[in-house]
């Protein structure tokens, strides 16, 4: 198949279906990050290594999101701040879960981020199309 094929294959997908492959791979890159740090700092150090998880993984989300997702053009400090508001809000419901999971339920560490994360991933599409890469009314 071309590379020419294949693009117009992938864009040729429904706006959703794309989200649904990129940000099953964005879920994985942040999950990895997240797991690979409480590796290393240890499970007490839950919310720190959720929060660096995020801004790590932020620049892979943003970048994949505009151009295999929204196929934005331009405006990459406004649609990569507006994504931060949303990551942002994201990670608060992110965070309040993973407590919720974690230390009143006594759900393990990883299962209670995986769940938590999947748990956004609805939330950030809706802001994503809605908010960070609107790009006006058609």
């Amino acid at each position: 198949m071309k590379i020419e094929n294949i693009k117009n294959f992938w864009f040729g997908l429904p706006k959703i279906i794309r989200y649904l492959f990129v940000g099953s791979y964005n879920f994985a890159v942040s999950f990895l990050i997240f797991a690979i740090l409480i590796l290393l700092l240890t499970e007490e150090y839950s919310q720190l290594c959720l929060i660096l998880s995020y801004v790590i993984s932020s620049f892979n989300s943003y970048f994949s999101q505009k151009f295999l997702v929204f196929e934005t053009r331009g405006n990459y400090v406004q649609e990569y701040l507006k994504c931060s508001l949303s990551w942002g809000i994201g990670y608060v419901i992110n965070a309040g879960l993973l407590i919720l999971f974690q230390n009143i339920l006594k759900i393990n560490v990883y299962l209670s981020q995986f769940i938590s994360l999947a748990s956004v991933a609805i939330l950030t599409y809706i802001l994503f199309k809605y908010f960070s890469f609107r790009t006006g009314k058609k």
